[in-house]
């Protein structure tokens, strides 16, 4: 797996997961009950998921801002999922 859209260091890892997160809370209508913590989470599970999805389907997208726009992505898609689920 490749996690060179996550940067080297931890701090880059949380930064990016952070604004992931928080562009797809931006982005998807509604309220979503979270805290930071619970949006870099999700930020950075929707970047890993991106991730895994785009190399096990051998799919190339150019540089980092394409891998951090998957990313988002991903976590829009987890983030859908979590207001699915919460609204059963």
């Amino acid at each position: 797996m490749d996690f060179s859209f996550l940067g080297h260091g931890w701090v880059q890892v949380l930064l990016l997961g952070f604004l992931a997160g928080l562009l797809a809370r931006w982005i998807l209508p509604g309220r979503q009950k979270m805290g930071l913590i619970l949006t870099t989470l999700l930020g950075m599970a929707g970047a890993i998921c991106a991730s895994w999805l785009l190399d096990t389907f051998d799919i190339t997208i150019g540089g980092p801002w394409m891998r951090f726009a998957a990313a988002v992505g991903g976590a829009i898609g987890l983030l859908a999922l979590v207001q699915a689920l919460r609204n059963k």
